[in-house]
This record gives structure tokens, C-alpha cells and sequence, in this order.
């Protein structure tokens, strides 16, 4: 099979009915291999076997369900075009002003016909109303007609005009806008999610200072270049991603992590487009043109997001057979009690007029997307990037959830604590020869070593024949001799010899919780380095708080000895650890998870455990902001390295997964209860849209905008400060007077 993928823009496509009739008509063509599209942006995505379909077929399939296509703009003009409001987006609908004036026409028609008795006026109005209300109610049912698909548009309008058939034009005209006030309140719904997401964009200033010669010109920020230096002042946003180059400053980064909690930046420190200066001069070197910001990245994870989640199989189901079923019953109900009770046939066909109304599904098909789609805006609001509906309720039934240790549950900042030798070498000698071979290393270990080094003012030397040896440690050739840096497998691996002092000492390190390097020779082991790494301080009310939303079984998986890793496992109250492990084996441990437990989560940095957590049912990576790797590699991505931000996420999910469930459950048990009633006489048709359709549709609607959200951790585990803190500067993080910021904000200000 020969697969592409293409993404085009539809225009029309405002309910969640619509776009399941468009994904369902393409995924029955020969050639489609998946079809999915996103409500809020109106994009559709496919996938398809271009040797058996073509694009423009495709998009004429699209344009024959009554649907159009428009031009996806590039990526820098949709950032550069000003942004409306959701409100207002929402009232240029041409269908909010035929709803508006058919419930006009209905009010004016009821008062001509009860109190100014004008039955004739009355009718004319009501006439009018229902075809001005429903008129692109009947447009889709038309094109579903043609498709061979009974919907949501057909069913209505059967009703509304059957019911002007037989006399009930206040009926018809009600049965119109009730269903258009369900309607426009699912788009005002998605509307509101699309507003709250592209405010983002809002955040990033159009125009930047660049400096040039030590002068200052105002241009637009889309004409700044990489690696030109730009002036940020004192209550300003930041209009392009960069790196300090000259300031200090407490940024307010909310619109990249969900903190409102600003943190100290300074030299070297990185920076994004949209985030608030709030008392220094920074000058930033730009590091990405305006068009590829962090903050773009977010929104157009959130645009390209699959809201689909797997209980909508259940809902697609019920469906497909409960509509047609209900559609049958209706017709039953019209033909057969009158040939046996002799009662007025009118009566009869009024009666499956509400089964009818009944019988449409719109509120059990809107309850899942509705709900994915607020759960994904509100959590990318809070700082946690969820890429599709998927992972929302898998996360709802995870049980098992996977640590990687550094960075994850500890800070990931480690540092050295001590430095043993053999006494044939200096501590100076020593620290000498592991900082030149980790010199261009990444490692935390290898930046504790190096940045231990930079203190003492110690220079590196020239390193030779240098190579790694795979989750074991460095090796490489200094002054002629080949030095080895790693840890403690080396000694059995290489047969190294040890010294007393030195064997007693790793032993004792080892138990204290310490991660100790050796450096040696090709021969014997010439001293040790032993580095601790701070636990982060949400991370035992982590483990707690996992186990009290029932998670059944907690794991570990790091690269440091056992000793180290069952205090750790012991100190958080961590189930099982496993240790000692290299990174192809830490895919071994998730697959083996995975066989066994069905539902597993692994969290870790995104970047060295990027293959595990592909592995993983869903990879969850922490500390994002900024890695478009990391962010790529990911599930989901939190932007902070707060493990409270993964509380947030489980909640929201599990939270997520029991409104679809209240939602269907709810919405199924009221048209029960109506289909019933209409039997005894006790519900009339308008009765039949304000419950059955439009009242159910909004109670669906409304309970997941408002209750569609996770919640952070408590804070009684930890200090109340260390919480608060941003663990990737907490090195640089400082305490100033409130009184003397405001003060040094306002000055700058006047």
C-alpha cells in the first residue's frame, strides 16, 4: 500500500453529527485507510492509498455531503492575522441569526394565535419561522438523503414538516429552533475551546525592539532574524524565543507551564515568545524565527490533536442501530394502533412524530467529543499537552505507572558530594581526569563533574581515542595512558582491581543512597566520585496520591546500583525497582509491563527514554518547555517538572472518562423515560425537543465545559517554598522583596 496524508480545512462542519456523517462516508470509500477530524479548527485529516483514491476525489466526496474547502493559510500569516474572540466568531454565524429570528417569528405567531386569535397571520409567521430556522437544518438533510444516511438533519425535518402537515405549526417552528439553540450550543461549545487555545498566539507581541549598533529599532517580529539580539524591557512580553545574553529578570511563563509563579532568568537561561518581563532589561539573542515559537508548537499539537477516544466505538454502535430502530418503531406506531384500536389516525402520527424527535442520537454522539475537546483546551491551559482522546482514557484505566529516576523523581541536578582516591593521585588529579572525559557530555552526573571543575578553576585536558562504553561509562587516552570513567559494572566487567579502602567505601556510599563513579585505569580503580541527586519535593506525595487514585502497582527503572535504588524505592514508598539497567533493557522491563499488565504509563525526561516511552501505552514526558524533541517523543507533555502537574493529568483524565460515561448513560435513560411517556399522551412534541433534543444536548455540553478539568496536588507534602520552586533554575533562584519588585516595576514603567 502506498499511503499519504493530506489535512484540509472544511467550512460548515459545526456539530459533532456533522463530522462523524464525513469521517464515516470517507472511511466506507475504497482507499481511505483513517479519517478524523478535528471540530475545533474544522480540519480534516486523512490518510489514504493514493494508487486507489485521489486528493481531488477526496475533497469531492467532501464537497458533495454539502460541505466546502478552503485554503489552509500558512503558518505565519494564521499567527500574524489578529485573532477574534470566540464570542465574536460565534455571532457572525449566519445560523445564530435564522435561529435568533425564527425564535422571534415563534414568539410573534403564538401571541397572533392565542391572544390576538389571528389564526391565519399565525400561520403564515409560524410557516415562515420553521423554514427560516430550519433552513440549513433541511440543506444537510437533503445531503444526507442523497448519502443514503439517515441522520440527525433528516429526522428533524420529517418531524417539522410532518408537523405542519397535520395543523402543529407552533410545534414545527418549536421543534426548528430548539434543535438550531442545540445546535449553536455545541458551536458555541468548540468555539470557546478554539478562543481559549489561540489567545495563546495573542501573548506574542507583533512588533520587537532590535538592537542594532546599541540602537534600538522597533520592527515587526517577523522580520527578526536568528541570532539577532533583541531589548526586552520591564513589563513587557517576550516576542521571540531566545537566550539571555545580558539581565536578570523574574519572568512569568503561564502562557508556556499554566504557572502564574514567575522565575528568576538570567545569562545563558532560555526564554519564550509570549511570556511577561516583570522587572529587569533582558537582552535576548533569538534563537527560532517568529513562525517556529515554542508557543506555536503548542497550539498546533492542540490543532492536530485526534479527539476520538475508543468508547466512541460504543457510541457509533448504538448509533447506527438505535436510529434506525426508533425510526421503525415511529412508522409501526403510525400504521398499526389505528387499524386495531379504531382511534383517529392524526392522533397516531403525532405520536411517532415525538418518537421521531426521540429517536435522534445527538446527545450520546456529542458526548464524547465535547468532552475530549474540553478536557484537551483546559489541560493545555494548565501546562499539560495531551495529543489526542486516546490517551485520556487510557489514562483513566492505567494501574501501573513507570518512573525513571533521574529527573523525574529527583530534581536531575545532581551533585558531587565527595571524591576519594587511592592515595597514588590528588583529589585535584582526579577530578581533573573525569571532568576532561565527560567534558562533552550531557549527562547530569557528567555536568556535575564538569561543573565541580569550573569552581576550581581546573582546565580540561586533551583527551584521545575517545569512546563511550553503553550504559557503562566513558573511556579515552590522557598523557598516553587510557584512563576509564563509569560506573561500579566496570569493576566486574573490566576485572579491575580495588583497594580496601576504596571497596569499603563504594559499599558504604552505596547504601547512603549516593551514585558513585570510579575512575580507573586499564588495570586498578584510582579513586571514586560520589554524587547525590536532591528528590523533587512533590514526589513521595506522588507516590501516595497515585495509590489513592487506585493505582495498583508503582515501578522505578534507573541505571543506578541496587542499593541506591531500594533507598530511594524505600524513602517514597515505591512498590518494586529495577536497577542496574542499560537503556535497550529499560525497553525490555516496559514491554514485559505491558504483556502483563495491559494498561501501562511510563514517565520520564522524553529525550533518553524516548524509546521506552514509545513503548509505553502512554509516554508521558516532564519539563518540556522549550524541547520540540521531547515534545515530539511524547503522549503527553508537561511543561513543568512538577509532578503535581501529573496529578492534574490523571484526574482530568479519569474525571474526563466518568462525564462521557454520566453523560451517555443520562441522555440514553431520558429518552427512555420520554418514549414511555408519549405512549400515555404526556408529552407533547415541543416537550419532546426541549428534553429529548435540546434540553438533554445542553446539560451534555454545559457539564463538560465546567466540570471537564483535573486538579493539582496538595501541598501538606513538602515545603511550601521547595513547591513552588522551577526545578530546571532552582541553582539561580532567589528571593526578592515583593514591595521592592513592584517598586522596581513601576520605576521602570514611569
Amino acid at each position: 500500500m502506498t499511503k499519504k496524508s493530506i489535512v484540509l480545512k472544511i467550512d460548515g462542519v459545526d456539530c459533532s453529527g456533522c463530522a462523524r456523517n464525513i469521517e464515516q462516508k470517507l472511511l466506507s470509500s475504497e482507499g481511505i485507510v483513517d479519517a478524523r477530524i478535528n471540530l475545533v479548527y474544522k480540519r480534516i485529516f486523512v490518510d489514504y492509498d493514493y494508487e486507489n483514491i485521489s486528493e481531488n476525489e477526496i475533497k469531492n466526496k467532501i464537497i458533495n455531503s454539502g460541505y466546502s474547502i478552503e485554503e489552509l493559510e500558512k503558518e505565519t500569516d494564521e499567527i500574524q492575522k489578529p485573532k477574534k474572540s470566540f464570542k465574536t466568531s460565534f455571532f457572525n454565524k449566519k445560523e445564530f441569526y435564522t435561529t435568533l429570528l425564527s425564535g422571534l417569528m415563534l414568539g410573534l405567531g403564538i401571541i397572533l394565535e392565542l391572544i390576538v386569535k389571528s389564526e391565519i397571520s399565525s400561520l403564515i409567521i409560524l410557516i415562515l419561522g420553521t423554514l427560516v430556522g430550519g433552513i440549513f437544518i433541511f440543506r444537510k438533510a437533503l445531503f444526507s438523503i442523497k448519502d443514503l444516511n439517515l441522520d440527525i438533519n433528516v429526522l428533524m425535518s420529517i418531524a417539522a414538516i410532518a408537523a405542519l402537515i397535520i395543523g402543529e405549526a407552533i410545534e414545527a417552528n418549536s421543534i426548528v429552533f430548539l434543535f438550531s439553540i442545540a445546535e449553536l450550543a455545541e458551536t458555541f461549545s468548540v468555539e470557546r475551546a478554539k478562543g481559549s487555545i489561540e489567545q495563546l498566539i495573542n501573548f506574542a507581541p507583533t512588533d520587537a525592539v532590535l538592537l542594532i549598533d546599541e540602537e534600538e529599532l522597533i520592527v515587526p517580529a517577523k522580520e527578526v532574524e536568528v541570532n539577532s539580539i533583541i531589548v526586552v524591557k520591564p513589563g513587557e512580553r517576550i516576542p521571540l524565543d531566545g537566550v539571555i545574553i545580558k539581565g536578570e529578570s523574574y519572568i512569568n511563563q503561564s502562557p508556556i507551564t499554566g504557572e502564574s509563579v514567575s522565575v528568576v532568568k538570567s545569562i545563558n537561561d532560555e526564554v519564550f515568545a509570549g511570556t511577561f518581563n516583570e522587572d529587569g532589561i533582558l537582552k535576548i539573542k533569538v534563537t527560532k524565527p517568529y513562525d517556529e515559537m515554542f508557543l506555536r508548537k503548542i497550539v498546533s499539537l492542540v490543532e492536530s490533536s485526534d479527539q476520538r477516544a475508543p468508547i466512541e466505538s460504543f457510541v457509533n454502535t448504538f448509533a447506527k442501530y438505535y436510529t434506525p430502530i426508533m425510526f421503525l418503531i415511529a412508522s409501526l406506531t403510525l400504521l398499526i394502533p389505528p387499524l386495531i384500536t379504531g382511534d383517529p389516525f392524526i392522533e397516531w402520527v403525532y405520536i411517532s412524530l415525538i418518537i421521531l424527535v426521540i429517536s435522534c442520537p445527538c446527545a450520546v454522539v456529542l458526548s464524547t467529543p465535547i468532552t475530549i475537546i474540553a478536557t484537551l483546551t483546559r489541560s493545555a491551559r494548565n501546562g499539560v499537552l495531551i495529543k489526542g482522546g486516546t490517551y485520556i482514557e487510557e489514562l483513566s484505566k492505567t494501574k501501573v505507572f513507570v518512573f525513571d529516576k533521574t529527573g523525574t523523581l529527583t530534581i536531575g541536578h545532581p551533585e558531587i558530594d565527595s571524591i576519594h582516591t587511592n592515595d597514588e593521585i590528588s583529589e585535584k588529579e582526579l577530578l581533573t581526569l573525569s571532568g576532561s572525559l565527560e567534558k562533552n557530555s550531557t549527562h547530569p552526573i557528567a555536568r556535575a563533574i564538569i561543573e565541580r571543575m569550573n569552581s576550581e578553576k581546573i582546565s580540561p585536558l586533551e583527551v584521545l581515542e575517545f569512546k563511550t562504553v553503553a550504559g557503562k561509562g566513558v573511556q579515552g587516552k590522557i598523557n598516553g595512558q587510557i584512563w576509564l570513567l563509569g560506573n561500579p559494572r566496570l569493576i566486574i566487567e573490566k576485572n579491575l582491581e580495588i583497594s580496601d579502602k576504596l571497596a569499603s567505601l563504594l559499599s558504604v556510599l552505596q547504601s547512603e543512597r549516593k551514585t558513585v563513579v570510579i575512575i580507573s585505569s586499564e588495570q586498578k580503580i584510582f579513586g571514586l566520585i560520589s554524587v547525590s541527586d536532591q528528590m523533587k519535593p512533590h514526589a513521595k506525595g506522588m507516590v501516595t496520591e497515585l495509590k489513592a487514585l487506585k493505582a495498583n502497582k508503582i515501578i522505578m527503572l534507573t541505571g543506578d546500583n541496587s542499593k541506591t535504588a531500594a533507598k530511594v524505592a524505600q524513602e517514597l514508598g515505591i512498590d518494586e525497582y529495577i536497577a542496574e539497567l542499560l537503556p535497550d533493557q529499560k525497553m525490555e522491563v516496559i514491554q514485559k509491563l505491558n504483556n502483563k499488565y495491559t494498561h501501562v504509563a511510563m514517565i520520564g525526561d522524553g529525550i533518553n527514554d524516548a524509546p521506552s516511552l514509545a513503548l509505553a501505552n502512554v509516554g508521558i514526558t516532564m519539563g518540556t518547555s522549550g524541547s520540540d524533541i521531547a515534545l515530539e517523543a511524547a503522549d503527553v507533555a508537561l511543561m513543568t517538572d512538577r509532578l503535581d502537574d501529573l496529578h492534574y493529568l490523571i484526574t482530568a483524565s479519569k474525571k474526563a472518562m466518568r462525564i462521557i460515561k454520566q453523560n451517555i448513560t443520562i441522555a440514553i435513560l431520558i429518552k427512555i423515560i420520554l418514549f414511555v411517556l408519549s405512549y400515555f399522551g404526556l408529552v407533547s412534541l415541543w416537550m419532546a425537543v426541549l428534553i429529548g433534543d435540546m434540553g438533554v444536548s445542553l446539560f451534555v455540553i454545559f457539564n463538560a465545559i465546567f466540570r471537564a478539568k483535573g486538579q493539582k496536588m496538595s501541598h501538606t507534602y513538602c515545603d511550601q517554598e521547595l513547591c513552588f520552586e522551577d526545578f530546571q533554575h532552582n541553582k539561580n533562584m532567589k528571593k526578592t522583596d515583593e514591595k521592592h519588585r513592584n517598586r522596581a516595576f513601576l520605576s521602570h514603567k514611569n
